[in-house]
């Protein structure tokens, strides 16, 4: 289980940082991990080593992968992090960034035997999270979600990998999970 008096604290720390034209100076990654940095949307993620990274957009939607297994051939993967960020959410579902995220983790616990964990939306910094872990056709999927509402910008992280895997994956995607820099503009 998430360790949010760790993660939370955390994640405010860094959210109070002003937008940066270059990677800013990012802590120390720990053993094993490197930082990715997301130019275009500001932000690092930790990528294990030996880990492949891929960006891919469609349209104003920006999607960054760092995953286990190669998936520029395939397009998939078993067990890595996605991560959407998604501007305008609010203007395009007729409400706030927070309303889209709370509206995403209600649809995804519908399935009442497929829920693991929810996570309570708290206040980060100028944001709001959400999020819940489920399992679906063999697979654990644990989102997070920060929504900016003055902006108009949601951040979807998805960490996922097949359930007889999970206890190992969950190592590591706890820690990229709990170690997320996002810079937001003041």
């Amino acid at each position: 289980m998430l360790n949010y008096k760790l993660y939370l604290p955390l994640l405010i720390s860094l959210l109070a940082n002003t937008v940066h034209a270059d990677k800013p100076d990012l802590p120390s990654s720990p053993a094993g991990f490197e930082w990715q940095w997301c130019e275009d949307v500001s932000v690092g993620i930790l990528r294990p080593n030996q880990w492949h990274f891929k960006t891919q957009n469609q349209n104003a939607t920006r999607g960054y992968f760092i995953t286990k297994e190669p998936i520029d051939d395939s397009g998939e993967f078993s067990t890595g992090l996605s991560l959407n960020v998604i501007p305008n959410v609010g203007k395009k579902q007729g409400g706030l960034a927070s309303d889209f995220a709370r509206s995403f983790v209600r649809a995804a616990i519908q399935d009442k035997d497929s829920i693991l964990q929810i996570i309570p939306p708290r206040s980060a910094g100028p944001a709001k999270t959400f999020g819940c872990r489920i399992k679906t056709d063999g697979t654990v999927m644990h989102y997070f979600l920060i929504a900016d509402d003055n902006r108009d910008v949601l951040y979807l992280f998805m960490y996922e990998s097949p359930e007889q895997e999970w206890t190992s994956a969950w190592n590591i995607g706890q820690t990229i999970l709990q170690k997320l820099y996002v810079d937001f503009p003041e």
